[in-house]
Order: structure tokens, then sequence, then C-alpha cells
């Protein structure tokens, strides 16, 4: 029997719910004051600092927002939620969780064959085993929740998304925003390929981080580069718009999450200067790229049906030109 699309929402609902579980008890033993997964000695220091505190209940408030809006994307009544809900929540949850997807395995692959082990890096207080429980748990949220995104954002902007991505009509937007969101990605691949050392983020030093770094730095070309991909058929305007999409959700995202989690709370003015700079870019840079494409949308359907958008007098007026050319002659 084929696979359905509620076949492969309930599929997905479920690898999150169960992707969540792990990572929500580990977290809630660290806050009970447990040391569990920890390295032997390491991480004690920390466990009862308000950074440390705070930290760990916001990310088991966002496991439990992942749940949920998991669960408003599998409902019938999921598509009566305001799309401004959706792209901010979806657009956190794509942000957080794509480099994640696509550079941990590469990087954790690489890592093994060049040193034989899985760990954190310089953060150094997790057990590889502990390492890997956690980032496949967040890995496996993320395919989930991609699934049901994609069915989601198909099935209510399919035609949106059809149109494939268009680049800002104005050039001083592109020139303002290409700046922040590139400049945010030479940082990354910069990092990722000779190490943070001082100016970088603290504590991504292992081969597996380094290329969540490479990874997160292409993400970001890739999300300004989409719109001015070429396109015309079906699959290159989809990618182009994934592209853009996970791209533009990850410079986004990516610059305040570094702020926020870096190791040892020790921030750089650097980081703080590409945050400063990529993230407004990122926001405002997909908003003109989404009202541009849907402005060539709705062009387009125009074009394609010429009455489309007269008003009720138009209308009328051509009906009751064709009645009197039908009276005279005689029909």
């Amino acid at each position: 029997m084929p696979l359905t699309k509620r076949h492969w929402r309930m599929a997905a609902l479920w690898t999150v719910i169960v992707a969540v579980i792990p990572y929500a008890l580990v977290k809630t033993a660290w806050l009970a004051g447990s040391h569990f997964g920890m390295v032997p000695g390491t991480g004690a220091g920390e466990m009862n600092t308000p950074r440390f505190v705070i930290g760990n209940v916001l990310t088991i408030a966002m496991d439990m927002m992942a749940v949920l809006l998991a669960l408003v994307l599998v409902r019938p009544g999921g598509k009566r939620v305001p799309a401004w809900m959706v792209f901010i929540v979806g657009g956190g949850a794509t942000g957080l969780l794509a480099p994640i997807l696509v550079g941990l395995p590469l990087g954790s692959a690489l890592q093994l064959a060049i040193e034989g082990r899985v760990a954190s890096g310089g953060e150094g207080n997790l057990e590889g085993w502990m390492f890997a429980i956690i980032y496949c748990g967040f890995g496996l949220m993320a395919v989930g929740l991609a699934i049901l995104l994609g069915l989601y954002a198909e099935d209510r902007w399919g035609d949106l998304i059809a149109a494939g991505p268009r680049p800002p009509q104005r050039s001083w937007v592109t020139g303002v925003c290409g700046f922040g969101m590139l400049s945010f990605a030479a940082a990354m691949l910069y990092w990722g390929v000779t190490g943070p050392g001082t100016g970088g983020p603290a504590g991504m030093t292992s081969v597996a981080q380094r290329t969540v770094l490479i990874v997160t730095g292409m993400a970001a070309v890739g999300g300004f580069l989409g719109p001015f991909l070429p396109q015309g058929s079906p699959s290159p305007t989809r990618a182009a718009a994934l592209i853009t999409w996970v791209g533009c959700a990850t410079t986004a995202l990516q610059p305040p999450t570094g702020l926020l989690l870096a190791h040892d709370g020790q921030v750089s003015l650097l980081g703080l200067a590409l945050a400063a700079a990529a993230t407004p870019a990122a926001i405002i840079y997909g908003l003109v790229v989404l009202r541009t494409t849907a402005q060539s949308r709705d062009t387009s359907r125009q074009n394609s049906h010429p009455f489309m958008g007269k008003g009720p007098t138009d209308r009328g007026q051509r009906e009751k030109t064709s009645f009197s050319q039908s009276k005279k002659s005689g029909r």
C-alpha cells in the first residue's frame, strides 16, 4: 500500500515526540543536580549557576514548542493559524536545527575517521555517548519537523513555492542585506576551516563542531543566492525556494544563538558585531524576497487570466455590451 500524506505526517509527528524525550530527561536530571552523562570531575561548578539553569529551562521549553509545532502542523485546523506565527516558529526551528541535521552527521563521521572518537570538542564536559544521544535527538527532531513543514507549506502555499523566489527589486536592499549575510558566512567558513581561535565561537573546536560552522556558512551563502539561482521547471524552482528559506532562517537564528550559548559565557566582540549585522539582514532579505515573489505570482495570474481582478462594474458593462450586440445582429 503506498504511503499517503497522512502516513508521512503521523510518522513525522511521532519522530519529533520520540526525539525530544532523551534530551528533556537529561536536562531535567541536570536541573535536579545530576551529573549524568558528564565527564567525571567536569561541569560540577556550573550546575547551579543562573546561566546553566536558565539555559536548561529554555532548551526544555524549546523542546516542548517543537512538539506543539508538530501537533499544529498535523491538525486539520492548522491552516487557520496566522501565517506570521507559522513563519516565526517554523523559521526558528529551521534556523536552529538545519545546520545540526546536515553538518553534525557529516562532521561526526569525519571526526570518527580522523580521531577514532566523537566528543564535544572544547566543551569537554560530555561523554561521547551522551554527545551522540543528544545530537542524534536533534537530528531526528529536525527530520520530523522538516517533513511536517514541507507538507504543510506545500498544501497552504504551494502556488507561492511553485512561483520560485525572486530577488529584491531594489539593488540597495540586495547590497545591504548581502553585506550582512555574506560577512557572517565568510566568518563561519573561516572559523570552520581554521578553527575558532580567540575571535570565533569558543568551544567549537572539534571536527564535528567545525563542520557545523562550515555548513552554517554555506547555508548563509545559499540563502542570499537562492533567489538568483536558475529556475523554470518545478524541481529547480522548489530547490531554490528551499535553499532560500533554510539559508535566511539559519542566518537569522544562528548568530544570536551562538551568543546565548557561548562556551563559559565568553562572547566575542566580533561575534556580537556579526550578529548585529547578519540577523536583521537575513530577516529583511527574506521578507523582501517573499513580498517580491508574491507580487510576481499575482502578476503571472493576471497575465494568464485577463479578466482576473475586474470589479462587478466592469463585468456588468461587458455583459451589457454583449447583449446589445446580440440584439443588433438579430440573434
